[in-house]
């Protein structure tokens, strides 16, 4: 078949230097006069090691099936299919696959020749047991429309799904293959995967230390020892500066001062942030678990409308960004299934008037002149909650300071995704999108996607039967190819859909690149287009000293 495409903080700058001039020890260095007169940045290098702060130390511990399957988890675990350089697919422990002439059966073969990192052989059985305990977990990866795994011998495993679904290889590519043979409470912290890395150490809110798997399958790793450091943008560019560590991800502004012996690296991405919009009243229904629903103001058209046309992109990006980023109108702008006529021209946005006027005409009015306007009583006043991180704030400001100019109160609140989900279906929350997966909008827009265990997945409680049924035949399809042509109409089908020329049920912000300072002396290949949240170890294996 044709293949288709929070932070843990450390307490001070000395205990972290001080574990870091640790790690960047070796044998050499005690005992060499010459050795003492290289920079930890040269030993580092002559010793094949690599000191990195790019990533947030998973909350859940490094268990691929619940502390996440981000990109820290890939250096240990390996998928059935694994991302390409364009966000396409391609085999990883998968050797083929196929789906019955229904659609409702996808039949994997792996591959014979894996071994996790203490010696024991990968086979279908772990592959279905990694399925079934992810499927019963509370989780990020939603496998609710599995019906049946079974492995059928030890290189095949069998999928058989509730309906048909074209997008199902995405989740053939989030799942880290974990042992079930050694799998136990302790598996978080002392994680055995079949990955290009072997765990080695864990010093919780500090590092995880790596090594090189010398028993994995694909190309082999030129970093021996890979140290994982967490901390802060801030202190982790200073410890670029100091020669302390080898790479880091920053912001923008940082990105604009010149640090000797170090370069700037700006990779595109697909990373996209929106304001999602709950968009039914607030009548006093509530979720299974007691959440209300509904928001008086968010739910009129004319106000998400207004805020569509109002809000100034090209500044965010400029501002907020520091140029590292794009405008972003549909959340879709780099992706193949992107229906070019729900774009907004620059004519169509940062337009205060325009936006003041579809108010007016859908009965929005600043009757008593206190600066804010009102409808039945009601006034144009909703929270926007948020995290801490990634231009979020920065974000959640300008587009306070953009409602405000059109009559539209937004009181900001910072919260964790905790607090957050308490009141995720009646307040506005600013969201990180962008995973380069089609059926990411059948997450956003669906209306049973409503009544998934995920709560995020559309917060808002959007319903549109125009919608429904065009993602219901995007996913009936036999393959994303085809689905292309019904995933563009979910965007807009004749005068509605799930995009700003349609219902706006959210209002998309920016694209933001991902930024990191690295030494001069280090290359990281070409990495893959970076999705939200970042896979920046996705090509680990090409990462090396020149």
């Amino acid at each position: 078949m044709k293949l288709k495409k929070n932070i843990a903080r450390i307490l001070s700058m000395v205990l972290l230097m001080g574990t870091l001039a640790g790690c960047s020890n070796t044998s050499n260095s005690d005992s060499s006069s010459d050795s003492k007169s290289k920079s930890k940045v040269e030993q580092r290098k002559e010793n094949n090691e690599l000191v990195v702060a790019v990533g947030s130390e998973p909350e859940g511990g490094f268990d691929a099936i619940t502390g996440g399957h981000g990109s820290i988890t890939k250096v240990f675990f390996s998928t059935l299919m694994k991302r390409d350089k364009e966000l396409g697919w391609e085999y990883d422990l998968a050797k083929e696959y196929e789906v019955s002439d229904d659609k409702l059966t996808w039949t994997v073969k792996i591959r014979d020749d894996v071994k996790f990192t203490d010696g024991e052989k990968l086979t279908a059985k772990d592959v279905a047991f990694t399925y079934e305990t992810t499927k019963k977990s509370s989780t990020e990866v939603d496998l609710t429309m599995i019906k049946e795994i079974k492995a059928v011998d030890d290189t095949t495993v069998e999928f058989v799904l509730e309906r048909p679904m074209s997008t199902f290889v995405e989740k053939l590519g989030v799942c880290g293959i974990v042992p079930e043979h050694a799998y136990d409470d302790n598996f978080k912290d002392n994680p055995i995967g079949s990955g290009p890395y072997k765990f080695v150490q864990w010093d919780k809110g500090q590092q995880v230390i790596a090594e090189v798997n010398e028993d994995y399958y694909g190309d082999k790793p030129s970093i021996e020892k890979l140290t994982m450091v967490f901390m802060d943008t801030d202190a982790a560019y200073a410890a670029v500066k100091s020669g302390d560590v080898d790479m880091a991800s920053i912001n923008g502004e940082l990105a604009k001062e010149k640090v000797e012996g170090t370069k700037i690296l700006d990779i595109p991405s697909i990373e996209t942030y929106g304001v999602e919009f709950p968009m039914v009243s607030n009548t006093g229904k509530k979720t299974k678990s007691g959440y209300e629903i509904g928001n008086n103001v968010t739910s009129d058209i004319a106000i998400r409308k207004a805020l569509n046309t109002a809000v100034d992109r090209k500044g965010m990006v400029d501002g907020v960004l520091n140029g590292y980023g794009s405008v972003s109108t549909t959340g879709l702008e780099k992706m193949p299934w992107l229906n070019k006529d729900t774009v907004l021209s620059e004519d169509e946005y940062n337009n205060v008037e325009e936006a003041k006027k579809i108010l007016k005409e859908g009965g929005w009015q600043d009757s008593d002149n206190d600066g804010i306007v009102e409808k039945d009583g009601e006034k144009a006043s909703f929270k926007l909650l948020y995290t801490s991180g990634n231009y979020r704030q920065e974000l959640g400001l300008e587009f306070q300071k953009i409602a405000k100019e059109i009559g539209i109160e937004v009181t900001l609140e910072e919260r964790t995704w905790d607090t957050i989900l308490t009141d995720i279906h009646k307040e506005a929350v600013l969201f990180g999108f962008g995973s380069g997966d089609p059926s990411e909008l059948y997450n956003l827009y669906y209306s049973g996607a409503s009544n998934t265990p995920v709560e995020w997945d559309n917060a808002g409680f959007y319903s549109n039967e125009t919608v429904d049924d065009n993602i219901d035949k995007a996913l009936s399809c036999e393959d994303e190819e085809e689905a292309l042509t019904y995933w563009q109409k979910a965007q807009l089908d004749k005068d509605t859909g799930a995009s700003a020329k349609g219902d706006a049920p959210y209002c998309w912000l920016v694209n933001a690149n991902h930024v990191y300072i690295v030494s001069e002396k280090f290359d990281i290949g070409n990495p893959v287009v970076q999705p939200h949240g970042g896979r920046i170890f996705d090509n680990i294996t090409e990462w090396s000293w020149k």
